[in-house]
């Protein structure tokens, strides 16, 4: 949707300066009679906000906002509804989530009826020949959504995991190959389009190490494993810039309808090359965060690239690196073995590790030391990254990991002096800590990037596979906090190949006060102590992220000379989350203003 005509679409009545003077130089827009949380200290109430181009102007009482009201300007009586800053998401997968809403999402899907309707679907969305991808069918069979995991209700196991047929598919989607997935990655669907394209058929010799699948009949069912997939996946082709703007724009559609004015994304250079188009398009609806893989510093450290690069819609704020892998698939690293599956302490992702050497410390547990872990990939790359003054956001889960990266960031900063300065380092989901090392964030003055909705989903598998006790330390805030982490929510939307995870705050608002499945349970919260405020949550939703980015004086609080982005709900979100966090729930957005346009409309 272009910005230009963002005010055809969202014309109000314009209240005219009658019998007053008109000001010389008036406000575009002005906001009155709200329920204003500014996140100010020194003015953390108001009733109005008058703003001027992009930036806010006045913020006080309905009489300081009207003073700079002109023939031209719209005003919005709010009517008593609830005004905050607009939600800057501190982790998103723009690309992911893209490619999820517009292609096809099965994590909720493990019968046949769905899944073909679901495929049916992404081919009525997507261009004729893409391929439709991905899909992680069955992420819910085992725990359904809303399950804490403690009930023993696991769903569909005494006959199997569901395994599709491309019979089921075929009909719909004869213009589309497609390659999905179950959630697991132990098995594939093509449909006869994509095995007709990869040159698979009935004679086709199976490939050493996988499998493609055959019904009683003989026919290929269209399932492969393993090796198998590889002859599909040389098939594909790879997606069109249109359907990467396509996506881009679906993810700014579902971020304006839940109040989200900033976007921390992790980068692909494709996907900025989308997000410049759409700038010089008019159509970016919120401002995006970039975040390339930390192994692209040298080419950009090169470049003279340092913090600050970009402008307020498109701005560098760090470098994404990865210690281990994830809870969804069991392969966060921890130093003792999973409970669910002996042998498993997880894994450490590749930028960790030295050239040439492969697996180093996955056998370590918890009686054994690594304290001798060589200087790998990550430190020396950590390193390089200092002189751009680009911050390191790196993602840390298990236990193990946790401690690890405390060590390399305690290690680089103590060695270049940099404990005590204004760094703003951060460690991505910090999801499972030690207890021993909660203590450690403060003390290296690190940003804890966290997602609280992970709680209301993930808590259906933590027990099963960690225990109890370790669960203990699992998204436990409250701790982070205490011990002086500056705390950074993000959805991580889309999701895990496990779960889904909603771009929309209000979800992480309600799992960080509640700490309780979307049906309530259990009663008295999962680990209840680790409960934040709804004051705390909504900073670590809007004032912190902006600080984190080095962006603190531009955006996260209502303040005059701070850019206008700004969230508008039907309901008043502080006095839920105190009093009845379900109501979160169901809170609506009235308007999302970014850059003083109103680029979402939901009525009062």
């Amino acid at each position: 949707m272009s910005r230009r005509f963002l005010p055809a679409l969202f014309l109000s009545a314009v209240v005219a300066a009658c019998g007053r003077a008109t000001p010389d130089n008036p406000a575009d827009l002005i906001l009155l009679n709200g329920n204003v949380h500014t996140m100010d200290e020194a003015r953390p109430t108001a009733e109005a906000i008058a703003i001027r181009g992009e930036h806010i102007v006045a913020v006080g009482s309905n009489g300081d906002a009207t003073a700079l009201q002109g023939t031209d300007t719209r005003v919005i009586d709010l009517g008593g509804a609830f005004v905050s800053p607009g939600f800057n998401d501190g982790h998103v997968h723009v690309e992911g989530t893209g490619a999820l809403i517009v292609g096809v999402n099965l994590l909720d899907v493990h019968e046949p009826v769905a899944f073909a309707e679901r495929i049916e679907g992404a081919a009525g969305r997507l261009p004729e020949r893409s391929w439709i991808t991905r899909g992680d069918w069955g992420a819910y069979e085992q725990w359904e959504a809303g399950s804490t995991g403690r009930e023993g209700d696991a769903s569909g196991q005494a006959e199997g995991p569901f395994t599709p047929h491309r019979d089921l598919i075929d009909a719909t989607t004869s213009n589309h190959p497609v390659l999905v997935n179950r959630f697991d990655r132990s098995m594939f669907l093509a449909n006869s389009l994509a095995l007709e394209l990869a040159g698979i058929d009935e004679s086709t010799a199976v490939p050493a190490g996988g499998t493609i699948g055959r019904d009683a009949d003989g026919r290929l069912t269209g399932i492969l494993t393993g090796s198998a997939v590889a002859l599909v996946r040389g098939a594909m082709t790879a997606k069109s810039f249109e359907q990467r703007l396509t996506e881009v724009r679906a993810v700014l559609q579902e971020a304006r309808e839940g109040g989200v004015t900033t976007i921390q994304d992790i980068t692909s250079s494709e996907q900025l090359r989308a997000y410049q188009e759409l700038k010089r398009r008019g159509e970016l609806t919120a401002r995006i965060n970039i975040r390339p893989s930390l192994d692209n510093v040298t080419h950009t450290g090169g470049l003279g690239i340092s913090r600050g690069f970009g402008d307020d819609w498109l701005r560098f704020i760090g470098y994404k690196a990865w210690v281990d892998g994830i809870m969804g698939g069991s392969s966060a690293m921890f130093y003792e073995q999973y409970d669910h599956a002996p042998g498993n302490f997880g894994i450490v992702r590749q930028i960790m590790l030295p050239e040439g050497v492969e697996g180093l410390a996955l056998s370590l547990g918890r009686d054994q030391s690594y304290t001798e872990f060589p200087k790998g990939n990550l430190q020396i790359l950590i390193e390089e990254s200092i002189a751009t003054g680009i911050p390191p956001h790196v993602h840390a889960i298990g236990d193990k990991a946790v401690s690890i990266l405390l060590d390399v960031f305690d290690t680089v900063l103590a060695e270049n002096e940099m404990i005590d300065s204004d760094h703003r380092w951060r460690m991505i989901h910090a999801q499972v800590v030690d207890q021993d090392d909660f203590d450690r964030f403060g003390e290296l003055n690190l940003v804890a990037e966290v997602n609280p909705y992970h709680i209301s989903d993930d808590m259906r598998w933590m027990e099963e596979r960690i225990g109890s006790e370790r669960s203990r330390g699992a998204y436990a805030f409250r701790d982070l906090k205490d011990a002086g982490a500056v705390l950074v929510f993000g959805s991580d939307s889309p999701g895990t190949n496990a779960a889904r995870y909603f771009l929309s705050p209000i979800y992480g608002l309600y799992a960080a006060v509640s700490r309780q499945t979307l049906g309530g349970e259990p009663a008295d919260g999962w680990f209840p102590e680790q409960r934040l405020t709804i004051e705390e949550a909504m900073e670590a939703y809007t004032k912190n992220p902006a600080w984190a980015s080095f962006e603190e004086d531009l955006k996260g609080t209502l303040e005059p000379g701070k850019l206008a982005d700004i969230a508008v709900f039907d309901t008043d979100l502080m006095v839920a989350g105190r009093e009845d966090p379900a109501r979160l729930l169901d809170a609506k957005v009235l308007y999302t203003i970014v850059g003083g346009e109103v680029v979402h409309e939901g009525g009062l």
